[in-house]
């Protein structure tokens, strides 16, 4: 099985290091075959070049992951009709025996809440 990060993109290279160290702690985990980033705008890889190269090397089930807080348009409209393309027209034979799963986004979580009293403690301990 392999895992897909998505994330936005961002003219800003720490928007994609921010993922690539998601993506690396994720792999450390050892709980997935393969773990890749992909972009829906800005940054490469796309979210379709990702898609394919995993399916080129024989991965038959990827989980496309967005790692956005909260469902939107992105989420919602735009990963999905990437999701689509990735296996259409041309590309249409690579994909035929991938199991494509879309996961959700991050949401409310007690974790993150975790995360956020953190950072208040940090800013008011400055």
């Amino acid at each position: 099985m392999g895992v897909v990060l998505i994330g936005h993109g961002s003219k800003l290279p720490y928007g994609k290091r921010v993922m690539e160290e998601l993506r690396r702690r994720l792999e450390m985990r050892g709980i997935y075959r393969v773990v890749r980033c992909a972009f829906m705008q800005i940054n490469s890889p796309s979210i379709e070049e990702e898609l394919r190269e995993l399916a080129s090397s024989g991965i038959k089930k990827i989980i496309a992951l967005p790692v956005f807080l909260a469902d939107g348009a992105h989420t919602t409209e735009d990963i999905p009709e990437k999701l689509k393309a990735a296996f259409s027209g041309e590309w249409a034979d690579i994909g035929k025996d991938v199991e494509l799963i879309y996961g959700k986004p991050i949401g409310v979580d007690e974790r993150i809440v975790d995360i956020l009293v953190d950072r208040v403690k940090e800013a008011t301990a400055r």
